[in-house]
């Protein structure tokens, strides 16, 4: 059973199992590193800690799991109805796959989790279109396994990196 938490900590250990194995990603665009110049991987970790950790008392952290262990740690702030979704940590559940992103088990979690704050929209930022985000997000809608209406926007941040936020509900 997949279950969504709100945290006030971050386990150090959950954290680094996260990010390396979100760190391909990340480094193919989800993430726009060259927004914070030249880093190496540790650097990398370091930085996204740093976010996740201001967000645990300026935002919102929230920690996904199954049976098996931590799958995903999000962060993001909350305005009412409405929640901002800008930073995720994904890895593959103990089978080595990640098809439980587009699964019922997690849909309903997620529906669930965000009713349970009085959520009713959501928008997802990503670091532009043809990222893993952005692929995933239109794989959902296209599978659909969102359960709400979807639409999106992009806007140009530098010359050379463009923004896309999707707003779910």
């Amino acid at each position: 059973m997949i279950t969504f938490t709100t945290v006030t900590t971050i386990d150090d250990a959950e954290f680094d199992t996260l990010f390396w194995a979100s760190l391909p990603s990340l480094d193919a665009g989800t993430y726009p590193w060259k927004l914070h110049g030249t880093l190496n991987d540790l650097e990398k970790r370091d930085h996204l800690r740093e976010r996740f950790d201001r967000m645990l008392t300026d935002g919102l952290v929230w920690r996904v799991a199954d049976d098996d262990g931590v799958l995903m740690l999000n962060a993001g702030t909350q305005n009412g109805a409405s929640a901002k979704w800008s930073l995720s940590l994904v890895t593959p559940d103990a089978a080595g796959s990640k098809a439980w992103l587009y699964g019922a088990d997690y849909r309903n979690a997620r529906n669930a989790y965000w009713t349970s704050l009085g959520v009713t929209s959501f928008v997802l930022e990503t670091a532009g279109a043809n990222t893993a985000v952005y692929n995933h997000v239109l794989a959902v809608e296209a599978a659909d396994a969102l359960g709400v209406p979807m639409s999106y926007t992009s806007a140009d941040i530098t010359p050379d990196y463009t923004a896309v936020e999707f707003t779910i509900g």
